[in-house]
This record gives C-alpha cells, sequence and structure tokens, in this order.
C-alpha cells in the first residue's frame, strides 16, 4: 500500500482555516444551488464536486505563477484558488462572460489570469498539456509547479501513464493528484485502479484521507515543496467519497445500495472539518449555521445575477477559432545555394528559428544528434542547445500532448512526428486540445506550435505505415492549420511563417520530394491560405499539391505536345486559397484536382463541393470537375500495391484528355438521353429502314440523297467503287461535296454495281440517278438494342434526325461515324486589333482581324499534324507537303459556303492576305473550289456580334474552328477596373482521331498565334 497521512494535528493559521471552511462551503452550496436549478428547468448539466471539496487544501501551497490543471470535481480547488461564485454561475448557465463564453459544460474550470487551464471532457487527456507547461517552467529556471489532478478511472487512461513518464524522466515540477472515489459512473474501480493492481510504484505515491481537510493540506504542503525543490513530481493518492450522482444525467441509486450512501456522508469533509473548528474553539454551531445561511443566500444572489447576464451570439460561433492570419515581413537569410533539398532548407529554418528564437523548442523521435532526425532536418541542433533540441520517447501522445502545454505556457514547440501514419496514437491530443483550447477558452488560451510529419507514398517499400499523406484526416478538424510544401522554398517560408503564428500548424513534409534537388531562389516567408501559381493557362485549372506536383509537371513535359494548363500548387490546405481558385476556374472553365490522399471525404472534394457551390464559379464550368486520387484503399508493401494504389501520369493524362474533349451541357445531355434510353423497353430492339429495306427485288437504282437544309445540289468528288464491284452494305460508294459538307453516299444492301452514271466533278441533284445495284439476295434488318450512347454508326431515331436540321440519312450516317467533342478557350484580341490599325499605315492596306487569325490557326497547323489531316473513309491522311484551308462564308439567301485557301502550307506572310481575300472573293463570286482536301475549316459570325458557338465538323474535315465577335471583360490583372478585349475560340473536333490533350495543344497554339501577332 501507498504511504498514508494519518490525521495532522492542525497546521494552518485561524484565519486560514475560516477561509478555507468558506471555500469548501461556497463549492458545496454552489453545487446545490446548481442541482435545484436544474431541477427547475433553469439549467441543462450539472455535474457535482461533492465530497472532494478537501482539495482546496492543497490549493494553499501554491502560488500566482502555479499553473493548475484540474479535472471537473475540483470545484473547491478552484474556488480557493480564486474563482468566484458568479464565474462559476455564469458557466452553469454557459453565458457570454464565463471563461469559455458558453461553449464548455460545467465544471470545465479556465482562468488565464489564475492561471488555471482549460479543462476538456476526455479524462486525463489534460495530463501530458500540463508536463508540457512544468517543461516550460523548467526551461525557464523558474521556481513554479503544476497542480494536476484526475479521477481514478482516468488512471487507467495510457495518456496518465505518458504522463507519469515524462514527468519522472525529466524531474518535472509537478503535483499529480489522484481523487479516487471508487466509482467509474456505476462501474466499481476498488479492485481496478493502478494502485490496486500493484501497477504503480506504491513507495512513490502517498496516500490520504479525503475526508481529513487537514490531512490533505498537509500531504499537498509537502508534495509542492518537494517539487518547488526540483526533485521531480510528487504523487497524492487521496481517498475520497462521492455524494453525488456522477452528473445530473445520473441516478446513483441505481447501482448503489441505501447503506452505501448513508454511510458515506459520515466520511464529510466539510463536516469534520467544521466540527474541529468548532471543537478549536475558532467557530460555534451559532456561527457556523450562520455562515452557511449567508453564503447561501450570496450564492443565491450570484446566481440569479448571472441568469440575466448575456447569451452568446450566434453570429460569435467561429469567434476564437483561430487567430488571425499574418505573414512575417522577412526571415532570416538562408544559405541555400542555387539547388537544394527540402530537408537542407527545413533544415537550415531550423537553425535560424534556434538562433533568433530563444523559445523555440525542438522534440521528436532520434531528432538529437548525432542522428538528427531519420531525414536529417533537426541535424546539429542538439549540439547548439541540448536543453531545446530533445529526443522524445516513442509515444506520440507524449510529443502532441507536450507540445499543446509548453505553447499554452508561453514557448514555441516545433516538434517531430517521424512519419504521419504514426501520429494516431496522439490523435486524442489534437482533436481534444491542440484544435479545441483556443476555441473552448474563448480565446484566453492559445497554443501557437508547429507539428510536422514526412509523410505520403511514391517510395516503394513503405507498406501501410509509412506512405499515407493524411492531409485530410487534418484539414477538417476546426482549429488546425494544414500545410504541404513541395519545393524547398515553400518549406522553409512556410515553416518560418508557422512559428510565427498563433495556432496549432501541421506540416506535412513530401517524402519523395524530400532528398530531391531543386532550383532555390531566395526565401521568404510563405503566407498561409494563399497557393502558388506554377505555371498559367486558359484551358484547365489543375489543382495539386505535395508529391503530386512533380508528378504533375513530369506528367505535362511528357506529352508529346503543349497543353495550356493552369498548374496550382495549394500548398496550404487549411486554409486554402478559394478566391484565387475560383479566379482560375473562371478563367478556365474547368477543374481538375490531383492528390495522393484517399477519396472520400477529401480535399479534393472538399474543393470541387466548394467551387460548384458558388454559382460564379459554377456558372463558368465547361466541364464537370474531375479528381484524380488513390482509392479509398491501403498501401502494400510490394511496389506493385503501391503503384497500383497511387495516382500516375497515364491516369491524370487521360483524365485531362476526358476533361478537355467534353463539356458541361453536352455531359448533362448524355446523362439525359442514358436515363431516357434506360427508360424505353429494353426487350424490343429500335430499328430503322428505308422504304424499300423489305423489298426482295433484284434491282434497285442508287440516287442522290436528301441533302439537308434546302441544299439541292452537290458535286461528285470522288467515284470510290468500280462499275462491276461487289459491294456489302454500308460500303461506300462515292463521295460528294455541298456547301456544308462532304460525306460519303453509302450503299444500303448486297449486291453487285452496275455501270456509273456520272463522272468525278460532275454536278448532281437531290434525286438524280448514279448507278444501279443488282441485290445478291433478300435483305433483312439487323436488330440494335437500345443501351447507354456511344460513339457508333448505329441507326438514329426519327427525333434524332429532326435535331439534325433535315440532313439526309446518309449525311446522318457520316456524322454518327464521327465522335465529336468542343473546347474553348478565351483569346486577348488586342494584338490583332493594334495590328489591324498599324497595317493602315503599311502599302499592302488595312488587314482584316479574319486574315490575321487565319495566319495564326496555320502555323498552328503546321505544327500539330493531325490538325493538317483529312478523314478518308475509314483512314487518316496527311499529306506533309500540302494542307488546305477552309473558311466559312455567308452568301445571299442564308446560304453558306467553303472558300479554300489551297496548298495553305507554303503560303509565307508577305503572299498570304492576298491569297487568302482572293478565296474569299471568287466564292462570293460563286467560283467554288473542291473541299475534299480540308482538314480544317475556320467559321465566324463576328458581323452578327455573336461571341460564342459550337460549331460542327464533318469528313473529311477532322475540326472546325469558331472565332467569336470580341467583346470586353474586367482585367483581373488590373486593380484600377479596367477591360481587356477577347474573343472566344471554340474547336470542335473529330475524338475518333485526335484526343482532348492534342485539341487543347492546338488550341493554346492559336490563341499564342493570335495574342503574339505582330507584322513581319
Amino acid at each position: 500500500m501507498p504511504k498514508s497521512a494519518s490525521k495532522a494535528t492542525s497546521q494552518l493559521e485561524s484565519a486560514t482555516r475560516l477561509a478555507l471552511l468558506r471555500s469548501l462551503w461556497r463549492s458545496r452550496l454552489g453545487d446545490l444551488r446548481e442541482q435545484s436549478l436544474i431541477r427547475q428547468g433553469k439549467g441543462w448539466f450539472h455535474i457535482s464536486g461533492m465530497g472532494h471539496e478537501a482539495l482546496a487544501a492543497v490549493a494553499l501551497s501554491l502560488e500566482p505563477e502555479d499553473y493548475a490543471f484540474p479535472y471537473y470535481r475540483d470545484r473547491a480547488f478552484c474556488l480557493q484558488r480564486g474563482l468566484t461564485d458568479r464565474d462559476m454561475a455564469l458557466a452553469f448557465y454557459a453565458k457570454r462572460d464565463s471563461s469559455s463564453g458558453g461553449r464548455q459544460l460545467t465544471g470545465h474550470f479556465s482562468d488565464r489570469a489564475l492561471n488555471i487551464w482549460s479543462h476538456p471532457s476526455p479524462v486525463a487527456v489534460h495530463l501530458l498539456p500540463a508536463c508540457g507547461a512544468a517543461w516550460g517552467m523548467q526551461l525557464d529556471g523558474k521556481n513554479s509547479v503544476v497542480y494536476a489532478s484526475l479521477g481514478e478511472a482516468s488512471a487507467r487512461q495510457g495518456d496518465f501513464f505518458e504522463a507519469v513518464c515524462f514527468a519522472k524522466e525529466r524531474k518535472l515540477p509537478m503535483v499529480f493528484v489522484v481523487e479516487d472515489n471508487r466509482i467509474a459512473i456505476s462501474t466499481s474501480t476498488a479492485e481496478t485502479n493502478p494502485i490496486a493492481l500493484g501497477v504503480l510504484n506504491q513507495d512513490e505515491w502517498r496516500r490520504v484521507d479525503g475526508s481529513d481537510v487537514e490531512a490533505v493540506a498537509a500531504v499537498g504542503n509537502a508534495a509542492v515543496a518537494h517539487a518547488r525543490a526540483g526533485k521531480g513530481p510528487a504523487f497524492i493518492w487521496c481517498d475520497v467519497e462521492r455524494f453525488s450522482n456522477h452528473s445530473s444525467a445520473d441516478d446513483q441509486r441505481m447501482y448503489r445500495g441505501v447503506d452505501e450512501l448513508d454511510a458515506m456522508h459520515q466520511r464529510d469533509p466539510i463536516a469534520v472539518f467544521q466540527q474541529r473548528m468548532i471543537e478549536d474553539g475558532l467557530l460555534t454551531e451559532t456561527e457556523a449555521v450562520r455562515l452557511e445561511e449567508e453564503l447561501r443566500e450570496e450564492i443565491r444572489a450570484a446566481y440569479r445575477g448571472a441568469g440575466a447576464a448575456q447569451d452568446p451570439l450566434a453570429a460569435e460561433c467561429g469567434v476564437h477559432l483561430t487567430g488571425e492570419l499574418s505573414t512575417p515581413d522577412t526571415m532570416p537569410e538562408l544559405q541555400l545555394g542555387e539547388s537544394c533539398r527540402i530537408l537542407d532548407a527545413v533544415n537550415q529554418t531550423f537553425h535560424a528559428a534556434m538562433d533568433t528564437m530563444p523559445d523555440v523548442v525542438f522534440f521528436g523521435e532520434d531528432i538529437a544528434d548525432p542522428k538528427g532526425g531519420v531525414f536529417n532536418l533537426t541535424k546539429g541542433l542538439s549540439q547548439k542547445d541540448p536543453l531545446r533540441a530533445v529526443n522524445s520517447p516513442l509515444a506520440e501522445s507524449t510529443i502532441m500532448g507536450v507540445s499543446v502545454g509548453l505553447a499554452s505556457y508561453g514557448k514555441r514547440p516545433c516538434f517531430e512526428i517521424q512519419f504521419v501514419d504514426f501520429i494516431y496514437p496522439g490523435w486524442n491530443q489534437l482533436v481534444s486540445n491542440m484544435a479545441t483550447l483556443r476555441w473552448r477558452s474563448y480565446g484566453h488560451w492559445k497554443c501557437p506550435l508547429v507539428i510536422y510529419a514526412p509523410c505520403g507514398g511514391y517510395l516503394p517499400g513503405g507498406a501501410l505505415w509509412h506512405s499515407q499523406s493524411g492531409e485530410g484526416s487534418f484539414a477538417r478538424v476546426p482549429g488546425i492549420r494544414v500545410v504541404v510544401p513541395s519545393t524547398p522554398a515553400d518549406a522553409a517560408g512556410l515553416f518560418w511563417t508557422a512559428l510565427q503564428g498563433e495556432d496549432p500548424t501541421i506540416i506535412l513534409l513530401p517524402k519523395h520530394l524530400m532528398w530531391a534537388a531543386q532550383a532555390t531562389k531566395r526565401v521568404k516567408p510563405v503566407p498561409l491560405g494563399k497557393a502558388r501559381i506554377v505555371r498559367e493557362g486558359l484551358l484547365v485549372t489543375l489543382v495539386t499539391w505535395g508529391n503530386c506536383v512533380e508528378l504533375v509537371e513530369d506528367t505535362l513535359a511528357g506529352m508529346d505536345t503543349e497543353v495550356d494548363i493552369e498548374l496550382i500548387d495549394l500548398r496550404s490546405i487549411q486554409p486554402w486559397d478559394r478566391e484565387g481558385l475560383a479566379d482560375s476556374i473562371q478563367k478556365t472553365g474547368r477543374l481538375l484536382v490531383v492528390q495522393e490522399d484517399n477519396i472520400s471525404a477529401s480535399v479534393g472534394q472538399m474543393i470541387v463541393a466548394e467551387m460548384c457551390a458558388r454559382s460564379d464559379v459554377m456558372q463558368s464550368l465547361k466541364s464537370p470537375p474531375v479528381i484524380v486520387s488513390k482509392a479509398d484503399v491501403h498501401v502494400g508493401f510490394n511496389p506493385i500495391y503501391e503503384y497500383a494504389a497511387l495516382p500516375d501520369q497515364q491516369r491524370i493524362t487521360l483524365a485531362l484528355e476526358r476533361l478537355l474533349a467534353s463539356t458541361l451541357q453536352s455531359s448533362l445531355d448524355d446523362s439525359a438521353q442514358a436515363s431516357h434510353a434506360r427508360a424505353e423497353d429494353s426487350s424490343a430492339p429500335a430499328m430503322i429502314a428505308s422504304e424499300e429495306s423489305s423489298s426482295s427485288r433484284s434491282s434497285k437504282m442508287i440516287t442522290v440523297p436528301i441533302l439537308g437544309e434546302g441544299i439541292r445540289v452537290a458535286r461528285v468528288v470522288s467515284i470510290l467503287k468500280k462499275s462491276g464491284a461487289a459491294v456489302k452494305a454500308d460500303d461506300p460508294l462515292c463521295e460528294v461535296e455541298t456547301d456544308k459538307a462532304v460525306f460519303p453516299i453509302e450503299c444500303d444492301e448486297d449486291g453487285v454495281l452496275g455501270e456509273w452514271l456520272i463522272r468525278e466533278d460532275d454536278e448532281v441533284q437531290v434525286g438524280q440517278e448514279l448507278i444501279a445495284l443488282s441485290m445478291a439476295g433478300e435483305t433483312h434488318i439487323e436488330p440494335t438494342s437500345v443501351s447507354e450512347p456511344v460513339a457508333s454508326a448505329a441507326p438514329i431515331p426519327y427525333e434524332a434526325l429532326k435535331r439534325t436540321g433535315g440532313l439526309s440519312q446518309e449525311a446522318v450516317k457520316q456524322l454518327q461515324g464521327i465522335v465529336p467533342a468542343t473546347i474553348d478557350v478565351t483569346c486577348r484580341w488586342e494584338t490583332v486589333r493594334d495590328a489591324r490599325l498599324r497595317s493602315k499605315q503599311t502599302p499592302g492596306g488595312t488587314l482584316s482581324t479574319a486574315t490575321m487569325a487565319a495566319w495564326a490557326v496555320i502555323q498552328a497547323m503546321k505544327k500539330h499534324e493531325r490538325f493538317a489531316s483529312v478523314v478518308r473513309r475509314n483512314d487518316l491522311v496527311y499529306d506533309p507537303d500540302r494542307f488546305d484551308l477552309g473558311v466559312a462564308v455567308a452568301l445571299p439567301g442564308d446560304a453558306l459556303e467553303t472558300a479554300v485557301v489551297k496548298n495553305a502550307n507554303s503560303l509565307d506572310w508577305d503572299a498570304f492576305p492576298e491569297v487568302f481575300n482572293k478565296a474569299l472573293r471568287r466564292t462570293r463570286h460563286g467560283e467554288v473550289e473542291s473541299k475534299n482536301r480540308v482538314p480544317l475549316t475556320i467559321s465566324s459570325m463576328g458581323a452578327y456580334n455573336v461571341r460564342s458557338a459550337i460549331p460542327i465538323v464533318v469528313p473529311p474535315s477532322i475540326a472546325t474552328l469558331f472565332i467569336g465577335a470580341p467583346y470586353l471583360l474586367p482585367d483581373p490583372k488590373s486593380k484600377s477596373g479596367a477591360t481587356m478585349e477577347v474573343a472566344s475560340l471554340v474547336l470542335t473536333f473529330d475524338h475518333r482521331w485526335i484526343n482532348g490533350v492534342g485539341a487543347a495543344a492546338f488550341l493554346s497554339d492559336v490563341r499564342k498565334g493570335i495574342e503574339r501577332f505582330d507584322l513581319v
């Protein structure tokens, strides 16, 4: 058994005993008042300290600079320490002026001026912060102590044992008090507490009778003196009674016998103490009754006044969650050289902090020299100051909890978790103390600290507990700041900002990048909540952070063509740059998030959800946002598992193609069509046939089909099958060209061709006979089941045919063969406009903006082979020596024709304007050239002030580019509200031959050519 304290002869002065008795009664009567108010429906919750009042005697030995970490039954202790009845009443009513601003339960005492630390509800979680405060006192050389109390049931918590171990290891000036009332709510602890089990060193624990106030005072005084003398922690085990229910939500009569309840009142510490004072002549029976009644009325008045005090304001729910963001103006100059690693930048920042910040303390597993941390982040620090760079035990809860207490005491902890995967034993400290201390104390207590940890995968062999990134777990905890640097400069700048901040900050260091040398300029403090724009672009906003920044950069660098991507390194996860991302998405209209963390409840989902909730962003989206992420799966030891789980270049490339080859509206249309298709009777095949499809005649005549939109005439471009050839259904027979497109006329049944009635370059009309077909036999209809929309040449229902504007079935089939996709970008128009104005002074006369835009298109076609190719049957044909350019020309009577600029690739700038304009003039005068070699057509409705339209593309062309009428937009780079002139470039391309990335790269080059246009 631990040492016991016998009933003590009073060592207290008379005045002290009288003052102490008042504190005991104030505690008891306050508890009774709150119980009465609960029964009157005037409160929400009450937890009592009745039976534990003797611990107030320990407070007699404490000095103002000492700290107290009391638990929720220490009401009398806190009153003796200096709290008032009004403080207790305000807390009971959860008023705005209470110590927590109405945020904490009753019994969760706090007072910054009295150094009473804000108590959290999870039991024993306050003990490690108590160790942190004691360590801070020790570092400062103060002659102060820390009081930390708990119930005996809490002594089974791991944090209790970690705190005892740490206090003993460092000989901290602490007094631990276990208040043993032998019951945990309803569970007996008499045989299961660590003293009873023999787990604790009983020679170190002084056991005292909690019904003897003066014995408690004597033991407390000796314990405080022991700790204050630098002899390390002292330990008290105090046997008390719990006179009341566990709380107002409990009734102990359900699990405790009447005899037990009656007998324990014989050990009432107030009754015993008061009776001894009467026996010693310090108080009469009458004076004792009068004292009790006097205090009862004072407490009643205190609660009456507190009940009328101001309630919290709903608008202040988020007040004191974190402090104001600030960024230091400067930081010490680091000697990083032109190239350095993240670990070098962090290490130099740590040395600068140790040299210039006397309150900074480094702590973590293996951080002291000669190891200097598993990543050498703390190399050399312990040689500078072994008291401020200290190896921690292998106990993450100790690291996390001690940091909170050390920070709230006034130090600047910078503590390491060896790998972020191992932080979870300390999770209770993070969510219960670190994240809540400022908020739950209404801003009176703060814990400015930095916890850093290597994170992430892409280093094979890490397996489950060395490969997590984890930022999503932290980002959703209110009150925590989270950053993930990906460059040495950002690592140094973010650390420096966090070290000067007023809030707990988690810094995750991507371990794949830790050892990689990177070009580094002079570093400066990096603001929290501000993303880094790695590269600017107009087609896609690609947001990423950590290890994935390098992955994305490698992906973009490895593409065959440069794509106009705006790459943003988020770097600050909480807070994050909402406005910066919103501005970028409104510019590009597309969002891709690449993250290493799990997908569910992730940062990527947070970004997408918040951005799509903003109407200004949602209205600008041209395509649904996409997230490339690790699935909800663990990382295995074999690298096959790791690389299967994590995002890679292929997935990013496919996501870009998907994003660039679709629009939000088309996706919605597809979804609606799919839903409609599923609503159909899937058991009934959907079929279409021509009027002659059921005929069994032996021959038929192939005629010119309906050409659509009132077009009556076409030109035969090429004859594809010879007379006498055997053909199959759907074989193309010849190609004809209309004002709109070039498309084949196909055979609809198997057979043998007769003699052609026309020749190439002949002009033919709708219904004109072309060639006879001798059928091989009777035909039948192949059914096509209704399913999800796919890119194929399946028959189109009548309603869909109507939506084509009346194109013939053959033309529709040709359109069905392609897979159209559209991408658009906004282009600055000032350079073209200014070049046009300057051209007025040149001998050649004023240039048209169409001429300059067409020139930019031709230069992009030279660079991108596929956009200089044409579709021939089922092949894509590229002629390296020649390509033509088409330009849509409006003619009288709503007619439309295509002007063909032949051999566009061979023209130089001096000749181009004349050739271009000549082609337009000839077309307007009815001199039509064949469009059979036109890979791309430019269309514009600028004359009608149409800003944007989605063009169609029909083979042999591979794409159509619409150039909208210029208009004004606010200039995002202007602070004076200036505007800029822009135009929309909308590209529709055949997705069978060109992917979204290739189209984006081509369109980017067109935009650059227009924006950088200059007269040559």
